[in-house]
């Protein structure tokens, strides 16, 4: 199922970027991303709180998996490496 576009799902989920790999490799065509804005920015604090969280969350699961990348992600945004 395709992600629609904002104007079939202007208040939902809905494609917003495009993404692509800093290496100019293709990315899998049938690949979904969600992009999430982790610095804060913007005018919605519960959005901003959210997105933090979500990266964390990520982090915490991750941590034995891929510990350089956890420790990373909370160091930049969780206020310092989770023990």
């Amino acid at each position: 199922m395709n992600i629609p576009t904002k104007k079939e799902n202007p208040n939902g989920l809905h494609q917003k970027y495009f993404i692509q790999k800093t290496n100019g490799e293709s990315i899998d065509e049938g690949a979904e991303y969600f992009v999430l804005r982790l610095d804060g920015g913007g005018s919605d604090p519960i959005h901003n709180e959210a997105c933090r969280q979500a990266v964390l969350t990520y982090a915490t699961i991750i941590k034995n998996h891929l510990p350089n990348l956890s420790d990373d992600l909370f160091e930049r945004y969780g206020g310092g490496v989770m023990k």
